[in-house]
Order: structure tokens, then sequence, then C-alpha cells
């Protein structure tokens, strides 16, 4: 088979010339999976890219040609970040392994790119990424997903909240991904960490502060957690309904 011959030639070191050539003379007629699952054992994947190009250029949609080209942009440093975001034939989850050890954030793409969330949160903690663990978190608004980075078995539980109070919330204009992200903290009984979600809505710039829900919820939590930041959020916010909340103070 010619995958298992283009072994053999690299393996006896022969000249890059050759094997091109011996390439493009059978493309179309090549496994190319086979093909570059060989060829990267030998860390020679570069040799492979004027006939993946060509193979492309071809009309091929074989994903392994997609995958190749990417690892290959990767090292290569030959923008795969416009690859990784722009392309949707690529595997994601192959692509993203692939990334761990040589840069992170290219492998916080493909993750993201792929909705891959235990792998996105698994190398955004270990990396320190919890800026882009926040963003990816909101722009996801799945439940499931909160509770799991909301747990009290998650270490980098405070880190994330940080990020999502300081960092991810502040940069949002949508409603809903903030909706879901209050609930997750309530559901997720996180009460401390939710009058610093809130607050920063509402007692800071943001297209929120008017919203009479949150103020409401605002205070309610704090009526719970921490009574004595009542009065001071009673003066500086005013949307809420006061029928609803005020029977709660004098509880």
């Amino acid at each position: 088979m010619i995958w298992s011959f283009v072994a053999g030639l690299l393996d006896v070191d022969c000249d890059e010339t050759i094997i091109k050539s011996l390439l493009q003379s059978v493309l179309g007629q090549v496994p190319i999976a086979e093909l570059c699952e060989e060829v990267e054992k030998r860390n020679r994947l570069k040799i492979l890219l004027p006939f993946l190009e060509a193979t492309l250029q071809s009309g091929s949609t074989d994903k392994a040609v997609f995958d190749t080209l990417a690892k290959i942009y990767i090292d290569s440093n030959n923008n795969p970040e416009k690859f990784l975001k722009e392309n949707d034939q690529y595997d994601t989850l192959v692509v993203g392994k692939y990334c761990e050890k040589r840069d992170p954030f290219l492998a916080y793409i493909a993750y993201d790119k792929g909705s891959n969330d235990a792998e996105l949160v698994k190398i955004t903690n270990e990396n320190a990424m919890y800026k882009y663990q926040a963003r990816y978190l909101l722009k996801r608004s799945d439940l499931a997903l909160w509770s799991t980075v909301l747990s009290n078995e998650n270490l980098h539980r405070r880190q994330l909240v940080d990020q999502v109070v300081g960092t991810a919330i502040p940069e949002l204009e949508d409603p809903q991904p903030i909706s879901v992200a209050v609930k997750a903290f309530m559901e997720n009984d996180l009460p401390s960490e939710l009058i610093e979600l809130l607050e920063k809505i509402i007692l800071e710039p943001s297209p929120f502060n008017d919203n009479p829900s949150l103020q409401a919820l605002l205070i309610l939590t704090a009526i719970k957690v921490d009574k004595s930041r009542v009065s001071s959020y009673i003066e500086k916010i005013d949307s809420y309904d006061p029928d609803e909340v005020a029977p709660l103070c004098f509880g």
C-alpha cells in the first residue's frame, strides 16, 4: 500500500522531494487517514502539506485532510487561529487534543468550536484560563454545565466566579445568558456569590441596572445572607416592587 511505502521511505530518510512527487502522482488514490497516521508517527506531517492542499482543492471532504492540515498549520504557526475558528470540517476533539501541550489557547478555540464542554473546562482549569471559561459558560447557557463548574468539588470555582463577575458579565448585552447564570447560582445554593453577581449587574453601569426582578432578587438574597447590606441597596435602587420586598424586610 502506498501509505506504508511512504512510511518506509521516511524511515530510510529518503529525499523529501521524491516523496512529495510520489504523493502528487497518486492524488485521490491514497487512504488519507492511514497515510497521515503513519507520517505523524514519524513527526513529519509538514511533508504532506502540498499533497493535502491539492487534495482539498480537488473537492475532498475527508475529515482526516482537515485534521492534518490543522495540525500542520499549528506546528508551522501558519495562522492556525483563523483556520480553527473558520473551518467547520475538522474534528474538534482530535485537533483540540493535539493542541493541548502545544498551545492551550488553540485547544480552547477548537473545543469552543465543537462545544466540547468537558475538554474545554479541563484545559482552561489546567492553564488558569478562567476568563475564557467564564465567557464560554455564559455563551453556552447550559444549566447542567453550570452545575458542574459550580459544584463544591470544583477546586477552581472561586477563580471562575471571579472571572464571571469581573470580566464576562460586564461584556454582555444579551439578558438571556445572565438570566441563566443567575438561575445557576441560585440552584447551586451560592447566595454570597449570587450577591456578587447581582451587584455587578445592578450597582455598576450595565444594560440591566433597572431590571425590577434582578433588583428584588438582590434585596431578597441579602435579607437571607447579609441583612446589613439591605438598607444600602434600598437607598441605591428603586425599580423593584416595594409591595413584594417590604414584608420580607420585617420578617
